[in-house]
């Protein structure tokens, strides 16, 4: 994030800003309901692109149930600053994902088969 800074500095005019808004989150401040964000540093970072992602051996993962929230893993990210509507800052690109072991998951969204049943056509509504 510093060398984000000195590098965006003509973005800037010429300085940093005093109110400049960084990616890098205390999760005991930002997040303090959420256990798994405790004694933990977290950003966000974003892509317009999807990310390749793999695994240990560096061979694509294909089936996009394979990474959640809650595996562990690696990403390649850069940092770098922006000048948006009088918004300045420094933001988080996501660039890839390496997926290295499985974890415990930190949503408690379920799947579509332990929500629903089969229904007969004719009895959709019933």
């Amino acid at each position: 994030m510093e060398a984000a800074k000195q590098e965006s500095l003509s973005k800037w005019g010429g300085k940093i800003p005093p109110n400049l808004k960084l990616p890098l989150r205390d999760g005991d401040i930002d997040r303090p309901e959420d256990e798994a964000y405790k004694g933990c540093y977290f950003f966000n970072a974003n892509s317009r692109q999807a990310p390749q992602v793999v695994d240990k051996q560096v061979q694509p993962i294909l089936d996009q149930t394979e990474v959640y929230s809650g595996c562990y893993g690696r990403i390649s990210v850069n940092f770098y600053g922006y000048n948006s509507n009088g918004n300045r800052g420094v933001a988080a690109g996501l660039g890839n994902i390496q997926k290295l072991k499985d974890g415990e998951a930190l949503s408690s969204r379920t799947n579509a088969e332990d929500d629903f049943e089969a229904v007969e056509d004719e009895d959709f509504l019933g």
